[in-house]
């Protein structure tokens, strides 16, 4: 068995060339050469081990020095940090100082601007809280001044006898005990309040003249609520809280007291407007429709007519108006020779336009005058109003 064995040994050595592999070295062998031999044939075949491979790898390697200050100088794995920023995104190198006093700002003005917010917010929402508390109040203040401090009986009473009836103090009266006293002290900041409602009004021309007394220099306006709440709020809670509560208890002193011939009143619905005085209007029309000497002068105002709420007779079935109530907003100096209130046909009595007197008159059936507002040229006696409602038949 030795004989095939030589004889390829052989055969390879003289016709073949190929390559020995060494662990040292890779290079070509000749056929016939003193290295082709069959142990060398043998043991290029074997595969190097990795510590041989190395070995190459590092002789055909230049060699290389490693300053090892440097590498000491680096901190340890576990404290490196990323300091570059990703691909299409780096920043220039800024010292670190920098950044943190860039960042700090770039906080500071965004926690600025949010606090800026937070507060504005929170002075929207305290601002419309106080709004609401302030209407609950003023509508709370004229039910309670309705059901507790008005004299019901004798307002039938006088609307069944005389077919008018008057009343002084009706938000502002003070009263024995010192919660009375303090809701006084809100009603008489509710009519202040309500006056100067009217005088804004005029201001912002939220009024139309009335062209029926041009020279008069008086102005009115319905009070209908729903967008037009915010330009005069406390006349309107007023409105409605009177429109809701004095009809009710009206209805049922009538019973009381016989009074079977007064309608019944809706106590769901009203005819609320608003009626104002301004005197330099009435200075200005006058100049131009009197003589120039006569232009200061309220003299010159014509005497007004008696009638009804209802107009006429004829008019008066056409008409759901039943009874009237005006309350008068003006100065607390506002006296008898300012002018303005009412003369009733039936006793020649006269009503004058002092500050939060109300008054009651059957819208059909009370014939009455309104008397032309004077004021004069002092502050405060310059304007004055009426709140009126116009209850109706329910």
């Amino acid at each position: 068995m030795m004989i095939p064995t030589l004889l390829l040994a052989a055969c390879t050595a003289t016709n073949v060339e190929g390559f020995a592999y060494s662990p040292l070295s890779l290079r070509p062998i000749v056929a016939g050469g003193p290295e082709a031999t069959s142990t060398s044939i043998h043991m290029g075949k074997r595969k190097p081990s990795m510590k041989e491979r190395r070995r190459q790898r590092a002789k055909k390697l230049p060699s290389a020095t490693v300053d090892r200050g440097i590498l000491n100088e680096l901190p340890s794995v576990d404290t490196w940090e990323k300091t570059d920023a990703s691909v299409g995104s780096k920043r220039e190198s800024i010292p670190t100082s920098e950044v943190a006093e860039e960042d700090n700002a770039a906080i500071t003005d965004e926690e600025t601007s949010i606090d800026e917010e937070t507060e504005e917010t929170f002075a929207k929402a305290s601002s419309l809280v106080q709004a609401q508390r302030k209407s609950v109040d003023c509508l709370t203040h004229v039910r309670k001044r309705v059901e507790e401090s008005f004299p019901i009986n004798e307002a039938a009473k006088g609307l069944a006898e005389k077919g008018y009836f008057v009343y002084d103090g009706f938000l502002s009266k003070a009263v024995d005990g010192d919660s009375e006293n303090e809701d006084a002290a809100l009603g008489d900041e509710m009519v202040s309040e309500m006056l100067s409602e009217s005088s804004s009004m005029l201001a912002n021309d939220k009024m139309q003249r009335d062209i029926t007394r041009i020279a008069d220099g008086e102005f009115v306006a319905q009070i209908v609520g729903g967008e037009n709440y915010v330009l005069c709020p406390r006349i309107t809670e007023y409105v409605v809280s009177i429109t809701r509560h004095l009809p009710p208890l009206l209805n049922k002193e009538y019973d009381v007291i016989g009074a079977g011939d007064l309608p019944k009143l809706d106590s769901a619905a009203s005819m609320g407007s608003l009626r104002l005085y301004d005197r330099k209007t009435k200075l200005g029309t006058l100049s131009f429709l009197a003589n120039p000497e006569d232009a200061a002068s309220d003299d010159s105002v014509s005497e007004r007519p008696f009638g009804v709420v209802c107009g006429d007779s004829d008019g008066t079935e056409n008409d759901s108006r039943r009874l009237t109530a005006m309350l008068y907003l003006s100065s607390k100096e506002w006296d008898s020779s300012n002018g303005g209130g009412l003369t009733m046909e039936t006793d020649g009595q006269k009503v004058e336009a002092i500050r939060d007197r109300i008054v009651l008159l059957r819208s059909d059936v009370c014939s009455h005058r309104h008397e032309p507002w004077l004021g004069s040229d002092d502050s405060g006696l310059d304007q004055a109003s009426c709140a009126i409602v116009h209850f109706i038949q329910g």
